[in-house]
């Protein structure tokens, strides 16, 4: 049913306000369950929902407030110590979240949907006539939805005691019962029936309680001040090399002052568009914790599902990177974290057994390094079987046994991002097909990122994420090849060799080279762009190692020009899919220098190796 809406701005502002308060709503309840005696966070969880109520209440949602109302009243109970917090509890109150992101989910649609919210509600009902009870009979009336017998006073009716789910409730002490507030009229929405539990977002879902809007930005206005201010900074130098102009047309300069002063000019615009380039980024920065504020709450779901327990400690959160990124970011983070509780975890029983303690620690933490952000997915599990993942590999015919009996340790970990992959000997709701560690690799190559595994057999894994703070200005490292200079993102540069290329080796038509504990196949840009030779051969070159993902390629270069910061700049339509190019820049003395794209370039490598 279309929304009927007089004013489309009140509208949106709901919207707003609302996916804000709901974004922020998962992380306190989990936050609740574990810190039942905090005041605080208690009356943060009851005005959340108290505000949506009132909200969408003066807008005539009718659904929203039969659904908010309730779980507003089971709060309220909840906070003034007429219910102990307990898990059971707990799920019921997630659950009638879940329906009310999807009910706010229809209304930006633009579409009420009618969904049946009966059974949430049902659930609801009889933990407003519960007694201060013991968690025992918590756990019984959240899982039958039938309270024990109330006493004579505690005799309401259950309708009465929640109000009639509709306008505005009147907030009156605590020694007083809540007053019903009066019915509106009736809309009978028939609907389909609501899910009985949260879901987890799936393979390359964002997830349906992601409100955001994802083409806006808000931005601290201090922020937009200090922009500002670097605007008119360069104003000011525009005029200073209007005016050096003017007086070197006009003979008033002489060649020795009018270079002087160049000299300062140049200076001067140097530092002001460099301050102004990273005013502009900072706009476009969020934190982190956008995407991770989200996981306590999937933590939470899986550890029941699992029958373990987590202790997942969160930091970084306020680290930023841009809003390109982080958008990406979630469908990684969610398969690594699933991961580790499926595979990594063991059960309470099993740590014990191991002489660890039966809680697991899973620790998500990011933090800036230079021009990248990390992020780190470490657990305190059973680490990675390295003997087993290559019997897997070997099993499902994703490599040969002479293959496997060549590899390193590390290379024997990048086995679990081959697709197909996977040590489940049977399928479950939560992983076995083999696509998880898949879909990360994918995204994490979509970025230009690296993914980095540490790993030792019954202490745990660590997989670190190393990724760009933005996809737009990167510092890149030139390199000549015989007399064609071309851009490599430095995000994708592990290291720079140079190297006698009599070292080089050929194995299967492929050359490599034997660098440390890995053998390195290599690719000559010159033959890969066709360049043609401008100098005699020399026995030595430069190798420029990167990586994308799991992957390490070298890529053989004449010299190493230098190191500069430069715009990508788009090719166009008729020369956008050039294999190995990610874009264009423009060099100081004016002229155009391609960009090298780093997963093409690795996925090219391995589609002539596989070739030959």
């Amino acid at each position: 049913m279309p929304i009927d809406c007089e004013d489309q701005e009140l509208l949106e502002g709901f919207l707003q306000e609302t996916a804000e308060l709901l974004e922020k709503l998962d992380d306190d309840l989990v936050a609740l369950e574990k810190s039942t005696d905090d005041t605080e966070l208690m009356n943060r969880i009851f005005r959340s929902i108290h505000t949506v109520k009132g909200a969408s209440s003066f807008l005539g949602f009718d659904l929203l407030v039969r659904v908010t109302h309730k779980t507003e009243d089971v709060l309220n109970r909840l906070r003034k110590g007429e219910l102990i917090v307990t898990p059971e509890i707990m799920d019921v109150i997630l659950e009638a979240t879940d329906l009310v992101k999807t009910l706010v989910a229809d209304i930006k649609g633009g579409d009420i949907i009618d969904r049946e919210i009966d059974e949430t509600i049902n659930k609801l009902i009889p933990l407003l006539t519960m007694t201060v009870a013991n968690p025992e009979e918590s756990a019984s009336v959240a899982e039958t939805g039938e309270p024990s017998a109330p006493s004579a006073e505690e005799a309401v009716q259950p309708e009465a005691a929640a109000g009639t789910g509709s306008g505005e409730s009147v907030t009156v002490p605590q020694e007083q019962q809540p007053v019903p507030s009066p019915p509106p009229p009736a809309v009978n929405r028939p609907a389909p029936e609501a899910p009985k539990k949260a879901a987890l977002p799936k393979a390359g879902e964002k997830g349906g309680d992601d409100l955001s809007d994802n083409t806006t930005v808000r931005v601290d206005v201090k922020r937009l001040d200090d922009l500002m201010n670097q605007v008119g900074e360069l104003v000011l130098e525009r005029n200073r090399m209007i005016q050096l102009n003017q007086d070197l047309q006009g003979g008033i300069s002489d060649e020795v002052s009018f270079g002087e002063e160049f000299g300062k000019l140049t200076k001067r615009m140097n530092f002001v568009t460099s301050e102004l380039q990273m005013q502009v980024l900072k706009m476009r920065m969020i934190p982190v914790e956008k995407v991770f504020k989200k996981f306590p709450r999937i933590v939470r779901s899986l550890a029941r599902d699992l029958g373990k327990e987590v202790d997942l400690q969160i930091f970084g959160e306020e680290t930023e990177l841009d809003r390109s990124v982080v958008d990406e970011i979630g469908d990684p983070l969610i398969h690594l974290i699933r991961n580790a509780m499926d595979h990594g975890l063991e059960t309470p029983a099993d740590r014990i057994a191991a002489g660890k303690s039966g809680t697991g620690t899973l620790v998500l933490s990011a933090v800036h390094e230079g021009n990248s952000i990390i992020i780190s997915i470490k657990d305190d599990g059973r680490g990675i079987d390295t003997e087993r993942v290559g019997q897997k590999a070997i099993e499902k015919g994703l490599i040969t046994p002479e293959q496997l009996s060549l590899m390193s340790p590390r290379e024997m970990f990048d086995l679990i991002f081959l697709p197909g992959f996977s040590t489940k000997d049977k399928a479950s709701d939560l992983s076995g097909r083999g696509v998880g560690m898949d879909v990360v690799k994918t995204n994490i190559k979509k970025l230009n990122g690296l993914i980095e595994i540490k790993s030792e057999q019954g202490q745990g894994s660590e997989f670190i994420l190393r990724l760009p703070l933005t996809l737009a200005i990167i510092q890149s490292l030139l390199v000549d090849v015989e007399g064609e200079v071309y851009s490599i993102p430095l995000a994708s540069v592990l290291e720079t060799l140079r190297v006698d290329q009599r070292e080089f080796h050929v194995i299967g038509g492929q050359e490599v080279l034997k660098l440390r504990d890995m053998v390195l196949p290599l690719i000559r840009l010159e033959q890969v762009f066709k360049v043609q030779r401008a100098t005699e051969a020399n026995d030595f070159c430069y190798v420029v190692v990167i990586g994308a993902a799991d992957k390490r390629v070298g890529l053989v270069v004449t010299r190493l020009v230098g190191q500069q910061e430069v715009a990508i700049k788009s090719l166009g339509t008729y020369l956008a899919n050039v294999p190995g190019i990610a874009g264009s820049t423009i060099l100081g003395d004016g002229r155009v220098t391609l960009i090298i794209d780093p997963v093409g370039m690795i996925d090219g490598g391995e589609g002539a190796a596989a070739a030959r």
